[in-house]
């Protein structure tokens, strides 16, 4: 039984949540858990060229794509954690941080036998303390 559940979502990319927010919500409907997204911002690199405040405002910016995002699929209420970093690893420390009992992570289909896993994908899998659904990719 899941009781806090996460869902990764990449505002860049649909296929991290098209088909897998839907699932996030009937999971949370379902067991009457609290469903959270999460999103990262890669790790910004500071280069001397750039200014100190490069990258300033990327948080309300991700934040803001997000929210847009779950307003548009009847999820306003989801809280939104907004990290900075390698990928899979926020992902990881938010959940055992925060104490999530399910991830929910997209994948989308490619040719038989091989399905398209991502690395941020594998390593979640692989690294999580907890059940990570995976949700595939239907479509064709």
């Amino acid at each position: 039984m899941a009781t806090k559940i996460l869902l990764p979502i990449d505002h860049t990319e649909e296929k991290s949540w098209k088909q897998a927010l839907p699932a996030a919500l009937e999971q949370a409907r379902f067991y009457g858990a609290e469903l959270h997204a999460v999103s990262v911002i890669p790790e910004i690199i500071q280069l001397p060229n750039l200014p100190a405040n490069y990258g300033a405002g990327a948080r309300d910016h991700v934040r803001q794509a997000v929210q847009v995002i779950l307003d548009h699929n009847d999820a306003k209420d989801v809280e939104i954690h907004i990290e900075e970093g390698s990928v899979y690893r926020e992902i990881l420390k938010c959940a055992y941080k925060e104490g999530f009992d399910l991830i929910v992570m997209a994948s989308t289909k490619g040719d038989y036998p091989n399905y398209e896993i991502g690395p941020n994908l594998a390593r979640v899998v692989r690294n999580a303390h907890c059940t990570v659904m995976v949700v595939r990719d239907q479509s064709r």
